[in-house]
């Protein structure tokens, strides 16, 4: 989902700066899409447009918070962090240069997603938030990347989403059990009592 949302930003500032008339060089009808990993690995990458693809998922040093009163099963989980390949596939020089940076520089204004940007609802929590840093794009890593993809250099950028909390969510089931006790007897305790 994060990727479709960081599209869905994309599509809807283009479109925005477009009515205003302050788009410029940008083109205006290019589509901007998450594009899966097999997608650019396959034998028809993307002919046009601005891709978003997520590379590699890792965890996060920012763990979720927990204390120790509260039940453990109702927030297991873990912090992950998303990296995100960014490309332009348009054939013309101006076009291709124009979308990317155009890309990274509403990323960078708009560096935080949050509930009513992420796409999926009632997956995300109302104070949950996803913060989209720029990644160190040197040649040489790019480079690598893109050899690793079986593909032909692109002009491309690396940004990375964190910190996306995943789990299972409230459960049912109650705290683990520590120590039981269970016996039987033969007689009735409440009438031995009375005897």
């Amino acid at each position: 989902m994060v990727g479709e949302s960081i599209a869905a930003l994309l599509r809807a500032r283009r479109s925005l700066l477009a009515a205003e008339g302050r788009l410029g060089p940008v083109p205006p009808s290019q589509d901007i899409a998450h594009v899966p990993l097999a997608k650019l690995t396959g034998t028809s990458p993307p002919g046009s447009g601005l891709s978003v693809t997520c590379y590699h998922v890792g965890r996060s040093d920012h763990t979720i918070a927990q204390s120790a009163a509260q039940n453990p099963s109702a927030s297991t989980g873990i912090s992950l962090e998303l990296s995100y390949l960014i490309a332009s596939w348009s054939s013309i020089a101006s076009e291709e240069q124009s979308l990317l940076s155009w890309a990274m520089l509403e990323l960078n204004r708009y560096p935080v997603l949050d509930k009513g940007q992420l796409l999926g609802g009632d997956e995300w929590s109302r104070e949950e938030m996803v913060q989209l840093v720029p990644e160190d794009s040197d040649f040489d890593r790019l480079y690598r990347l893109w050899d690793a993809l079986k593909q032909k250099y692109r002009l491309s950028s690396t940004v990375r989403a964190r910190v996306i909390r995943i789990g299972y969510g409230p459960s049912s089931e109650g705290l683990p059990v520590a120590a039981s006790r269970f016996s039987f007897a033969d007689a009735d305790p409440v009438t031995e009592a009375a005897q």
